[in-house]
């Protein structure tokens, strides 16, 4: 499915960024140099984009957003909205909040592991997260392929 995608946008032909005011951008109605996002917030001459395949936001200036192509909107969003199962891991304002997302970085992406996620649960309660993008929350058992640990089991020894 990436590639499909990656195909799709390499074959457009971009252009220039917008005109201010000839360009009104929503929700997954634009993209910023290729990644494909949607404005969750748009401060002044910037704009919070939130990028449906990978899950990641930033704030980007008014001239690298550029309208998208229709053909590429119909592809629903690699990124899901997760979290761990049978644990609960504080929010950063919380206690131990910043402890856990260090320990959760660079057990995760700071490292070249493989992880394997099962889903033990679909939440549907939610809806949008700000930020973190909509639908329903997979709660999930992030598993190291090669040690066979989860990140869930070392997160409780922490």
């Amino acid at each position: 499915m990436v590639s499909s995608i990656q195909q799709r946008l390499g074959s457009l032909n971009l252009g220039e960024a917008p005109i201010i005011g000839n360009f009104n951008p929503k929700k997954d109605d634009m993209i910023v140099n290729v990644p494909r996002g949607g404005s969750v917030q748009s401060p002044e001459d910037e704009f919070e984009v939130f990028y449906v395949d990978y899950g990641n936001q930033e704030v980007v200036p008014y001239n690298r957003l550029q309208s998208l192509d229709p053909s590429v909107t119909s592809v629903p969003g690699l990124a899901r909205l997760c979290s761990l199962a049978f644990i609960k891991v504080p929010n950063l304002e919380e206690d131990y909040g910043e402890e856990a997302a260090k320990f959760f970085s660079e057990y995760t992406l700071d490292s070249s592991r493989e992880f394997q996620a099962t889903i033990e649960e679909r939440d549907t309660s939610g809806g949008k997260v700000k930020g973190q993008g909509t639908g329903p929350v997979l709660v999930v058992m992030l598993v190291n392929v090669e040690a066979g640990s989860s990140i869930n089991a070392a997160m409780l020894k922490v």
